[in-house]
Parts: structure tokens; C-alpha cells; sequence
């Protein structure tokens, strides 16, 4: 073979190999973007699929959040009224109940509100004297106030001397608390 066969051969071979790598590269390009959406879909599609159910369940979950907001309001002041009108409010709800129940109120007093998670819990304590079935009957008609008037502490005493004959006069400590939404 002479120079210049070689020459040829060599230029014949650098184009075959400029030819072939060509589609190599692109196939190479091509394979490394596949494999790139390929772990970007296997990576979106566990939020896909939650967001498909949150669609096909959003009259459910649209009923549920009703359910519980009107469950919250049953047992909770909203976060517009203040949380001094809520405590007024529960106050004048259980004065009513427990005079209406034959009591004698001694005193009754709104604490200042505490902060506990996402709510305002205002207490109430209040001191009664009278008799057990009025004190039963109040604590029974509490039960259906709304919002909920929850009984924290209770601490009864007798008044006076026992006498067999006679109902026995009590004297009682209660404490209680409301709940506020805070905004």
C-alpha cells in the first residue's frame, strides 16, 4: 500500500467513526433524558395520585370540614367574638343555671384566658351553697349548654351541723372552662 492508500484508509475510517458517533451521541442524549423523566415521573406520580383522590373526594371532604367546623362551634366561642364577651357570655349562662336550680351564688368570676394550642381557655369559678339535688340538677343541665361549659374542679362541703331529718346544706367550689377559637 502506498502513502497515499493509507492516507485514504485513514480518512475513509475518521469519517466512518465521525458518521457513527453522530447517532451515538444522540442515542446517548436521547437514553440520559428518558432515564432523567423517567425518575421525575416516578417521583411525581405518588403526589399525582393524592391530588386525583383530593379531587374524586372533594364533596367528602367538603362535608366533613362542614361537620367539624359545626362540631367546633358547638363546643368552642367562634374567633370573632372576644375572648372577654365569651367569658362574660359563660358567665351569665352559668349564674342562670345554678339560680335557676335553687342555689344560692356566692361569687362568680372570669379569669383571664389562656392560650392552649389553637383556643383561648377561659376559666370560671364560682362558689354555691344549697342543697344536693339542686347542685345534681345544675350540673345536669350543664351538660347541655352550647358551647360546652367544661367542669374542671369540684370541691363540696358540708354547711352547718348534720342533721338526719333535714336535707343537708353544701357548700361547693367550682371550676370551670370554656373554650375560644383564637384567630
Amino acid at each position: 500500500m502506498t502513502v497515499t492508500q493509507i492516507r485514504q484508509a485513514v480518512l475513509q475510517a475518521i469519517t466512518v467513526a465521525v458518521v457513527l458517533a453522530v447517532p451515538a451521541g444522540a442515542g446517548w442524549w436521547v437514553w440520559t433524558k428518558h432515564q432523567w423523566a423517567t425518575a421525575q415521573l416516578a417521583q411525581l406520580e405518588p403526589r399525582y395520585a393524592r391530588l386525583a383522590g383530593l379531587q374524586q373526594s372533594k364533596d367528602k371532604l367538603a362535608q366533613a370540614e362542614a361537620s367539624a367546623r359545626a362540631l367546633l362551634g358547638a363546643h368552642a366561642y367562634p374567633a370573632e367574638q372576644d375572648a372577654l364577651q365569651s367569658g362574660n357570655d359563660a358567665q351569665q349562662r352559668i349564674r342562670t343555671l345554678f339560680a335557676d336550680s335553687k342555689l344560692d351564688i356566692g361569687s362568680i368570676q372570669v379569669l383571664p384566658p389562656k392560650e392552649q394550642g389553637g383556643f383561648d381557655r377561659i376559666g370560671i369559678v364560682l362558689q354555691v351553697e344549697g342543697d344536693l339535688t339542686g347542685l345534681q340538677n345544675a350540673l345536669t343541665l350543664l351538660e347541655k349548654q352550647s358551647p360546652t361549659v367544661w367542669l374542671d374542679s369540684a370541691s363540696i362541703q358540708t354547711v352547718g351541723v348534720v342533721k338526719p331529718k333535714m336535707a343537708q346544706r353544701l357548700s361547693a367550689r367550682l371550676s370551670f372552662s370554656v373554650w375560644r377559637v383564637r384567630s
